[in-house]
């Protein structure tokens, strides 16, 4: 009845959006996406977040990954050899969020299949913190456009190790079952089960791999090591650290090793990696700031992106500064065999300002100067062009402004601009002679022009205008095209 409920559901929704239906043939095993629960967006997780903070706050597995990688390198220790790497298969490319660890012989049975052709999969072996975060959103009612339905963990046949979804399925079925892959059939078309020579089904390894890690770590705080899913487990779990374990995967042999008392081991060496973004848009990244940890430095690139290699594990605090913006601190916890973040917003300082200058000029000819032209800033500011076009504002708050030029026998003419502070910046602007222009584009052409850091273009009548200095780029003049952009 269930796989029918489900293949029923499918139908439903086919025509609005796409639906994987896994482990349709596995005892309350099934999971329904209604879009992938496993795109990245762990960059701005707390240090000390747990697998419950994600369950409860986000609508990806993607902050517990960490843990999830912890918890698949313990498995290997559990049982040697038994899951490998697929993503140095030649060909093989994998989805945004999925994890690379597949059974070896179904490892082996993807490569003679794909013979180095490409072949894109977009899940693989699912760890059972992942599953957990997908078993509380169906309990719970969350994330329903992501997942309709959820297997308990330890009941997915994606935690199995020997799962894959493949996207393209249709060109790759024969070649896949020719080597020891299932396909799953009409109730998930994009799912194969591998079950030829040397396949392990991992699902109570998983489980059990868990319950080692917490009790390596809770040593006063143990749990029963049998590898079967219980409230126990469950509430472990959901109090693990999304991050990874501070004590994690031991291949040997010990399953509880009790650390230690005196010598402090050497730390290992890590790196670390995050983006500067200012104030809570994560898409408005800042370019240049300074990146500190210890005695360490680097400095992020146009994106915002920075890495820092060569750090020892343990805690640490992560400092971002700019000029303009007020320096901002973050600790974190590095840890070996996971990804290292540490993201850091900056705010604007207050009262930072910058020098705004340009020159007044007629139509797209600079050298031609317009002097007496009268110009006024959205902040209220005015100032009149000298002989030579030029004029001056000492002090503008950093930040976009409007920058508008008006004379007598001109078409007045408005520019926007973005005043970094501490630094001198340009806002020019070319008027045109008669009472209305014919569009918004005054002289500048589809090819464009540049004004310092801003390339300007005309579209079809309308003004468009890019400040480069935002991405750290400077505008100029490809060469070859004849044509402004951002270099």
């Amino acid at each position: 009845m269930r796989r029918a409920s489900v293949v029923a559901l499918f139908a439903l929704l086919a025509c609005t959006t796409e639906v994987t239906v896994e482990g349709s043939d596995h005892d309350e095993g099934e999971d329904v996406f209604l879009s992938d629960p496993d795109l990245p967006d762990r960059m701005l997780f707390a240090a000390g977040a747990t697998v419950g903070d994600v369950a409860r706050t986000a609508c990806s597995t993607a902050g517990v990954k960490p843990l999830a990688q912890q918890l698949l390198a313990e498995v290997n220790c559990l049982r040697p050899d038994t899951l490998t790497s697929i993503a140095t298969i030649p060909g093989v490319s994998l989805g945004a969020g999925a994890l690379p660890q597949l059974n070896v012989g179904a490892a082996r049975g993807l490569r003679a299949a794909n013979r180095g052709e490409a072949i894109t999969i977009s899940s693989s072996t699912r760890a059972t913190a992942q599953q957990y975060v997908l078993y509380y959103w169906y309990q719970h009612g969350r994330c329903t456009s992501v997942v309709s339905l959820a297997a308990k963990p330890g009941r997915s046949n994606h935690e199995s190790g020997v799962a894959i979804d493949v996207p393209s399925y249709s060109a790759w079925k024969s070649r896949l079952t020719a080597q020891g892959f299932r396909w799953l059939g009409a109730s998930d078309v994009v799912h194969f089960d591998y079950q030829g020579a040397g396949a392990v089904d991992i699902r109570s390894l998983a489980v059990k791999a868990f319950q080692r890690l917490w009790n390596r770590n809770h040593p006063s705080d143990r749990i029963a090591e049998d590898g079967v899913w219980g409230d126990a487990t469950a509430s472990r779990m959901d109090r693990a650290p999304a991050g990874g374990f501070a004590i994690g995967p031991s291949c040997s042999g010990d399953a509880t090793p009790t650390p230690p008392p005196t010598p402090t081991p050497t730390p290992a060496i890590v790196s670390l990696t995050g983006v500067i973004y200012e104030g809570s848009d994560t898409s408005a990244r800042v370019a240049g700031a300074t990146v500190t940890v210890g005695p360490r430095s680097t400095t992020a690139s146009a994106d915002g992106v920075y890495t820092l290699t060569g750090l020892p594990t343990g805690a640490v605090t992560i400092t971002a500064s700019k000029s303009g913006y007020t320096t901002a601190t973050v600790d974190r916890v590095l840890a070996t065999g996971v990804d290292n973040w540490g993201s850091v917003s900056l705010t604007r300082a207050s009262g930072a300002t910058g020098r705004l200058v340009g020159v007044i000029y007629r139509g797209a000819d600079t050298t031609s100067r317009i002097g007496g032209a009268t110009v006024r800033l959205s902040t209220g500011q005015t100032a009149t062009a000298d002989a030579t076009g030029l004029y001056t504002f000492p002090a503008v708050g950093a930040g976009a402004v409007t920058i508008t030029a008006s004379k007598s026998g001109f078409t007045t003419r408005s520019v926007t601009r973005t005043v970094a502070a501490a630094t001198e910046n340009w806002g020019s602007i070319g008027l045109s002679t008669g009472a209305a222009l014919i569009d918004e584009c005054g002289d500048v052409t589809a090819a464009g022009t540049c004004d310092g850091a801003i390339v300007s273009h005309c579209d079809g009548g309308r003004l468009v205008q890019v400040d480069c200095a935002a991405s750290g780029q400077t505008c100029g003049i490809d060469a070859d095209a004849g044509y402004a952009d951002c270099q």
